[in-house]
């Protein structure tokens, strides 16, 4: 067989091997391949502690390109989930690189510190760029009499596309911490959590498109559903809230996951209100978690101007891309820290943006 004839078979080979190849690694480490959702069992983000013992292990690591290197330090560092999942990890010279088992998992990860997860958007993995179609328009019903002829309609459709912005997090954890296999785990895990997803709702809400930033929540609205309140009053109060309301079911926008959105400090404020001496929201939002019969999330990430309700949540899309990069970036030695960064790419899209409406204090 000359060299042609054995690139050829390998071409023709190729497809199946890499099957085998994944089908292989997937049986040797069950929940590090899979299509679902679901944080599994063994992944270094069923928990924070895993998550955080996973951290202190690629630390422990430091520049090494070796898996041998880190599979010894998830040894000292992390427990046997921890161990089993950093052996299907991938290094590279500039640094310790932490593939995603599933970006559904990240968003699991997430979940706990995320305003915009609480509030049951959905989470849509993506891998550099994904285009999406969404109805823009309807057909038309229209009833007609004898002899007469019924214009011609037809759905409208348009293209979302989801694109990769980055974003990173530098974070400094005590080499304390760092250097003491099974305490501190969890600490580790949530102060990146915490601000991975504050970085992500932040962006999420408020980010204007601009240079890396992605296009947020605020910048998306349809116009027509954002209005000013009318007044502090009581009635005036309760009339900007069933206009919110109102708008997304107007526009034909169908109940699915609805939601306030809203700072706790314009809260405080709702429950400050009354009328003839009896609180409007009070009661209503400390026993039920509700305004007008809708749960509500708070986030200082929404101004505490604005009050946001959806009809359906799920018209919003949030993007979560399937990488998630964790390296030591630096040791600051005068304190007795290590650096840590961490890298995620998404995006945000409303899919329906009249199913959202807001009010501007």
């Amino acid at each position: 067989m000359n060299r042609q004839q054995i690139a050829e078979m390998v071409k023709a080979l190729g497809p199946e091997v890499a099957r085998e190849l994944i089908d292989a690694a997937s049986r040797s480490a069950p929940g590090r391949i899979g299509t679902g959702r679901a944080t599994r069992e063994g992944s270094v983000y069923a928990s924070a502690a895993n998550f955080g013992a996973f951290t202190k292990s690629v630390l422990a690591v430091g520049r090494h390109t070796g898996v041998s290197e880190l599979i010894n330090a998830a040894k000292r560092f992390g427990n046997a989930d921890v161990q089993k999942a950093v052996q299907l990890s991938k290094f590279d010279s500039a640094g310790v690189l932490v593939p995603v088992q599933q970006s559904g998992e990240v968003i699991e990860f997430l979940r706990p510190e995320a305003a915009l997860l609480k509030l049951g958007v959905r989470t849509q993995p993506f891998k550099g760029e994904l285009h999406m179609g969404r109805q823009a328009g309807t057909s038309v019903f229209k009833w007609v009499g004898e002899g007469e002829t019924v214009p011609r309609s037809a759905p409208k459709y348009g293209k979302l596309v989801l694109k990769a912005h980055k974003g990173m997090v530098l974070t400094d954890v005590s080499n304390d911490l760092l250097r003491t296999p099974g305490i501190g785990d969890a600490g580790v895990g949530e102060d990146l959590r915490a601000t991975v997803a504050d970085g992500l709702d932040d962006a999420g809400f408020n980010g204007d498109g601009t240079g890396a930033s992605p296009k947020g929540l605020f910048v998306q609205l349809d116009p027509a559903q954002v209005f000013a309140s009318t007044g502090t009053t009581a009635d005036a109060y309760l009339a900007d809230i069933d206009k919110a309301v109102e708008l997304p079911l107007t526009a034909h926008v169908r109940m699915g996951t609805p939601a306030w959105v809203i700072h706790p400090t314009r809260a405080t404020a709702l429950m400050q209100i009354k009328d003839t001496g009896i609180f409007i929201f009070r009661q209503e939002m400390l026993d039920k978690g509700t305004i007008r019969g809708f749960p509500f999330v708070m986030t200082t990430r929404v101004p505490v101007t604005k009050i946001v309700f959806s009809a359906d949540w799920k018209q919003y899309i949030y993007g979560i891309d399937e990488d998630l990069i964790l390296s030591e970036h630096d040791t600051r030695a005068e304190h007795d820290e290590t650096t840590i960064r961490a890298i995620v790419k998404g995006d945000f899209k409303l899919r329906q943006p009249k199913a959202f409406s807001s009010i501007t204090y």
